[in-house]
């Protein structure tokens, strides 16, 4: 028997994540001019809310209980891990990458929404 999904709104918000993901993907793919707001932090918003919800599907399905939740510790450790990753260790070994503070406040913000959107009933 197939159950449920709980956290009906956390699971719209991952969809609107996926779709603003690969349209931003398309429009770079395709020579869109926009807003550079859009190509240089867009993306960097909805990744944490993306492998979030991901991870606490997988958490779900090791431990076969959908109560469980992803806990700040567990978000603050992913904003680290893309921080460190992102803006620090890849700029320093590849050229086409840059660092930028605001890119750790999408983190952290798309963290927050995550964090936000687990709590809501």
């Amino acid at each position: 028997m197939i159950q449920r999904l709980p956290l009906k709104i956390l699971h719209f918000i991952f969809v609107i994540c996926l779709l603003i993901y690969w349209t931003v993907q398309v429009m770079k793919s395709v020579g869109y001019v926009t807003h550079p707001f859009v190509y240089n932090h867009l993306n960097d918003l909805v990744v944490i809310p993306i492998v979030a919800t991901i991870g606490l599907h997988v958490i779900w399905m090791v431990k076969k209980n959908r109560q469980l939740r992803v806990g700040t510790i567990s978000l603050l450790s992913l904003v680290i891990l893309y921080s460190v990753y992102f803006e620090y260790y890849l700029p320093l070994n590849n050229a086409r990458y840059t660092s930028d503070f605001w890119d750790i406040v999408c983190y952290a913000a798309g963290a927050l929404i995550f964090y936000i959107a687990q709590k809501l009933p």
